[in-house]
């Protein structure tokens, strides 16, 4: 009896199924040998939709019978990609959209990985992903890699914090769709926060370095776009993308020119502020393996000249960027230099003057050669000398860390120099005040040391600690 059964389950004869219930309603919990497959399993199967739904009709708790690996008939179902019976078994039982099996896949995965794209979307049009993390990462990073938008988008709208979720591999949704080349995907993820542009793989890529390994152009475009508010994405965090390196030192430009593909190297040669003379840990340039001799197969002849031009402009650019940092170097010379004279001539002949006698009858006992503000503002000139020490200090260090300048080095050595400006700045506005027999002139002096200290230290949060956090 049960071959006749499992037959007619595989055939999708109704009329034997039938007559084999009548005779003993106990066969819908019958399940073959190892493989502990129902009824239901087999009908979903085999495609067969009759019977599928004359199983569900005569006991509609059979969609969530299990086989041996854990898995439901919608499974089954999902993985041929027969969408009336998905449509029946989640009519059915609703819940049995999120029964996993034995390898922790939900039916929505199976679906996605196997190209079932209708059945994906009604799988998924009936999935609440905010209370399911494990389902919703796993759905994300299959349908990011197939391309399945829609889904990456409810996903996404319904549990925007899946987005950071990684494989084994440590790759995100991201890093899968970049790998493929997934370009309206890639625009999703983007759309809702452009900084999981920054997410890294076990190897410290980000998805641009995926996307650029694939030579995918168009999900390289997509990466370097600049994006409005309110999600807001600007040239700045766009240029430090392009110039974060995997964990080998290698750069975007590093794995363009390894390839080489051209075009990818051209658009990221374009932007302003990319480190083309960043080296890798084997001390190579992306100008060093360009000009590596290559032998390609197949290759246009126009393709050489296009390669020689590129190799040009970034030798251009090198010669470019080594100038410009020796000015750079030199200008900042010249000011850490002319700081150190001014905060030294102020810390030994401080405003107000020094005494010039003894008065061994007055209670301060002064002494000559000694600051009068001493004694008549002591703690405002404790604070100017303070801060005249700070700016002293900070531009005479600067002096040698100027003469090893390294582009790399800029905002932390232009930081430095405003804190040194903000020193001196003090210190003048805190002599005008101990000097100054005017009320009205203190609140204004007051108002420009706080605004002058604002301003730098405003500065100093705008340029360096971003790059000092995306940098750790």
């Amino acid at each position: 009896m049960e071959g006749q059964l499992f037959r007619a389950c595989e055939e999708g004869d109704t009329r034997t199924f039938q007559k084999l219930y009548d005779t003993d309603n106990s066969i819908l919990l019958q399940t073959t040998t190892g493989s502990r497959d129902t009824p239901l399993h087999l009908a979903s199967r085999s495609m067969r939709k009759e019977l599928a739904s004359l199983i569900l009709l005569l006991r509609r708790e059979m969609a969530m019978a299990t086989n041996n690996k854990e898995e439901t008939p919608l499974h089954e179902a999902s993985r041929v990609g027969e969408i009336e019976i998905v449509k029946q078994l989640l009519v059915a039982c609703p819940c049995v959209v999120y029964m996993l099996n034995i390898a922790k896949e939900s039916a929505l995965s199976i679906a996605c990985s196997c190209g079932h794209l209708e059945v994906a979307s009604e799988l998924c049009g009936r999935m609440n992903f905010r209370a399911w993390d494990d389902i919703g990462a796993s759905c994300l990073l299959t349908a990011a890699m197939e391309g399945y938008t829609d889904i990456a988008r409810k996903v996404l709208i319904e549990n925007p914090r899946l987005a950071s979720r990684k494989d084994d591999n440590g790759c995100s949704a991201l890093h899968l769709a970049s790998r493929k080349g997934n370009v309206e995907v890639i625009k999703g993820f983007l759309e809702k926060d452009p900084n999981l542009s920054f997410l890294r793989d076990s190897d410290g890529r980000t998805p641009l370095h995926s996307a650029v390994i694939s030579e995918h152009l168009p999900a390289v475009q997509e990466f370097l776009s600049e994006r409005p508010a309110p999600v807001s994405f600007n040239r700045l965090q766009v240029i430090d993308l392009i110039n974060i390196a995997d964990q080998y030192g290698d750069t975007v430009l590093h794995l363009a020119a390894k390839l080489p593909c051209l075009e990818i190297i051209e658009l990221l040669s374009s932007k302003h502020g990319m480190k083309a003379n960043a080296a890798n840990n084997e001390g190579m340039t992306a100008l060093d393996l360009l000009q590596q001799i290559h032998e390609y197969a197949n290759v246009p002849n126009d393709w050489f000249r296009k390669r020689l031009i590129i190799i040009q402009q970034l030798k251009a650019r090198k010669r470019a960027n080594s100038t410009s940092v020796i000015a750079m170097q030199q200008g900042l010379i010249v000011v850490a230099g002319l700081i150190v004279a001014i905060t030294y001539h102020a810390g030994l002949n401080p405003p107000g003057g020094l005494w010039q006698d003894s008065d061994r009858g007055n209670l301060r006992n002064h002494k000559p050669g000694k600051a009068i503000l001493s004694e008549t503002h002591p703690w405002l000139f404790t604070v100017f000398l303070a801060s005249d020490s700070l700016g002293f200090i900070v531009s005479l260090a600067l002096i040698p860390i100027l003469m090893i300048l390294q582009k790399e080095m800029v905002v932390y050595v232009n930081s430095l120099v405003v804190v040194a400006l903000i020193s001196i700045e003090v210190a003048f506005i805190l002599g005008l005040i101990m000097i100054s027999d005017h009320r009205i002139f203190y609140r204004v002096e007051i108002f420009l040391l706080i605004l002058v200290t604002l301003a730098g230290f405003w500065w100093i949060r705008q340029k360096l600690m971003p790059s000092f956090i995306r940098g750790s």
